[in-house]
């Protein structure tokens, strides 16, 4: 598996979010906008796997950022600014005191990171981050207070996909249960039917019945 295709599948196993849908279209169109209003150089959004506690590159937008080795490598939860966002819930802003990989631009490494978390219901499920690299950058607390807005719409944005998904299954269940329930009923009305009109019949369809069951539940030894 390549760098991008874990993004990707970051993206669609945990937050149940295709690579090209609708839902991933807004959250990078948020990241890109987070970059350009505090004037960043590159903005990600990273998605929290928790199976392995380590935060996952799914998103990097910037100039020339569109095959970013970024994509797909994982920070530990509490590494670096970004981690820490996941751990205490609150948006971070700092010069990096972790950086992954070798990423530069122009030789210098990131100056400044600002790294907000998605939340829902209190639930940390990613974070999206701002790097600049220019000498001496700093982020300002007017510019967390956008990045943190952000992360709100992007987090609802989450929210409402993984309630979909769950209301979808739940309608699929309930057909599923309503189907078997339809069966029952006419297995129990043709039963009642033959029962009445040919009672004579009902020692064969017991048979019928029970070879049907010996094929469905094997494991059953029967009456």
């Amino acid at each position: 598996m390549n760098s991008r295709d874990g993004a990707e599948r970051a993206l669609e196993t945990i937050l149940s979010i295709g690579a090209q849908s609708t839902e991933a279209s807004v959250l990078r169109v948020l990241v890109e906008l987070g970059v350009q209003a505090i004037d960043a150089d590159e903005g990600s959004l990273l998605v929290l796997d928790p199976s392995a506690n380590e935060l996952v590159f799914s998103m990097v937008v910037g100039v020339g950022t569109e095959d970013s080795a970024l994509l797909g490598k994982r920070v530990p939860v509490g590494k670096g600014l970004t981690g820490l966002a996941a751990v205490t819930r609150e948006v971070q802003i700092g010069a990096p005191t972790y950086v992954v990989g070798q990423e530069s631009k122009g030789g210098a490494g990131p100056q400044a990171v600002i790294a907000a978390p998605m939340l829902v219901r209190d639930e940390c499920v990613g974070v999206i981050t701002a790097v600049s690299f220019k000498q001496g950058r700093r982020f300002q607390s007017r510019d967390a207070a956008l990045y943190a807005r952000l992360a709100t719409v992007a987090a609802v944005l989450v929210q409402q996909r993984k309630a979909l998904d769950a209301s979808a299954g739940a309608r699929d269940a309930g057909r599923q249960d309503a189907a078997h329930a339809t069966h029952e009923r006419r297995i129990a009305r043709s039963v009642l039917r033959i029962s009445r009109a040919a009672p004579d019949a009902l020692a064969h369809v017991a048979d019928v019945l029970r070879s049907i069951e010996s094929i469905a539940c094997p494991e059953d030894d029967g009456e």
